[in-house]
């Protein structure tokens, strides 16, 4: 019995031997897959707008006289399609016409008077003023010798009243004034008119021209047309409206159908891991027959404060897009996991060797030391943000256990 004893001891020696040899300090480890810090694709939401769009009204003010029509007659309502330069609607021109009217004859006045300036003063004319001036210069003599008369009379013999002497007084200024007067007249027909009268004159015309132009232009914008072909989404106005340019007054809104691209949103994290021209997007809507994957155009690089997203456009190119049209709900697979944007590792996977973080990867069957750089830490994962790829096996346990270049438990290479 004794001897049955010692030898099931012995036997028990022999068979834990091999187990108390087979790298004890590797037991407890484990492995974790770096998971993206952004998963590969994140969906956007948005709608389809016209790339071009306009609200249509007048650039005068006015009444609206009468709506555009169709080549079938109809009216222009919603729905129907328009060709650049087709009118849209015309206001009343009754105003226009009249204020194009008088401005025409205020420019035809001021060329009279310049041409009058300019012309060459005819002999006979200057004789008329030469006589009128001798004339006045007679008149004035004869009622100036009567105001002294009237003087002597009434200050030295007293024997005429004041009132006769202020008379002839008021009659000798006015003749005086008619005298410069015509003098004047007499001197620029001899003289000709001075270049400030003549620069005054040219002045005029010019400011008569322009307001001409501005009447014409008013009376042209009473009729009020298509910008580019496109079609009409909305109408504002109708005929018997009055219309105003401030606040401008709507009357259509006119879209480019042909021209389409859909407004997305995405949360501001992922602004910088979209790039315009590069990152794909796949357009999806009941209104295509099948998926539509296209770049992103324009990214807008600025965050909406109260949602926390930020808008990117895609074109959609006219061919492919079946029925898509204006407003219309799309969705789109947006392709942002290659980015480099840096991984998720847990935070027992992380070793302190000094400055420097490492962990140890599973490469190949062995445990690869790797330095690499450390983020942000999480309550139980940190964002690795360079020196380890997404989906690469980290090793997580006590530290004793790693050592670099060894070789993996059998365990974990079973597990892989």
């Amino acid at each position: 019995m004794k001897r049955f004893a010692l030898a099931l001891v012995s036997l028990v020696v022999l068979v834990a031997a091999p187990l108390a040899g087979a790298q004890p300090q590797q037991q407890g480890l484990s492995l974790a897959t770096a998971q993206p810090l952004f998963p590969e694709k994140v969906t956007a939401t948005g709608r389809v707008l016209p790339v071009i769009s306009a609200r249509i009204g007048a650039r005068v003010s006015g009444r609206l006289a009468s709506l555009g029509t169709a080549e079938d007659g109809q009216m222009l309502d919603v729905g129907m399609a328009v060709k650049a330069g087709e009118v849209l609607f015309r206001l009343d021109e009754t105003t226009f016409r009249n204020m194009a009217m008088i401005a025409e004859a205020q420019l035809d006045s001021a060329r009279a008077t310049l041409a009058n300036l300019m012309a060459p003063t005819r002999a006979e004319r200057i004789e008329q003023f030469r006589q009128a001036v001798a004339e006045l210069d007679a008149r004035l003599a004869d009622k100036q010798r009567e105001e002294q008369r009237y003087k002597r009379l009434v200050e030295e013999e007293k024997t005429l009243p004041i009132r006769r002497l202020e008379e002839v007084q008021t009659e000798v200024m006015a003749l005086k004034a008619l005298r410069l007067a015509a003098g004047a007249r007499l001197q620029e027909a001899e003289n000709g008119p001075t270049p400030t009268e003549i620069a005054m004159a040219q002045a005029r015309v010019h400011e008569a021209e322009a307001a001409l132009k501005m009447a014409q232009d008013d009376l042209r914008d009473a009729t009020v047309r298509a910008p580019f072909d496109g079609m009409i989404t909305e109408r504002f106005k109708s005929p018997g409206d009055y219309m105003t340019n401030m606040p401008p007054t709507e009357v259509f809104e006119v879209t480019a159908p042909d021209r389409l691209e859909a407004e997305l949103r995405l949360p501001e994290a992922y602004l910088t891991a979209v790039q315009a021209g590069k990152t794909p997007a796949t357009l999806q809507s009941p209104l295509l027959a099948k998926a539509l994957t296209l770049p992103v155009s324009r990214v807008v690089a600025a965050v909406d404060r109260a949602k926390g997203t930020f808008t990117m456009r895609v074109t959609i190119p006219a061919e492919p897009r079946s029925g898509l049209v204006p407003g219309a709900f799309v969705t789109a697979a947006v392709q942002v996991g290659d980015q480099g944007r840096g991984v998720i590792v847990p935070l027992r996977a992380i070793v302190q060797n000094g400055p420097q973080a490492i962990v140890f990867v599973s490469q190949d069957g062995k445990m690869v030391k790797r330095a690499i750089e450390v983020g942000e830490r999480l309550t139980e994962s940190a964002v690795v943000q360079s020196g380890l790829a997404a989906g690469e096996a980290v090793l997580v346990g006590p530290v004793e256990s790693m050592r670099d270049g060894a070789t993996l438990p059998e365990y974990l290479r079973a597990a892989k």
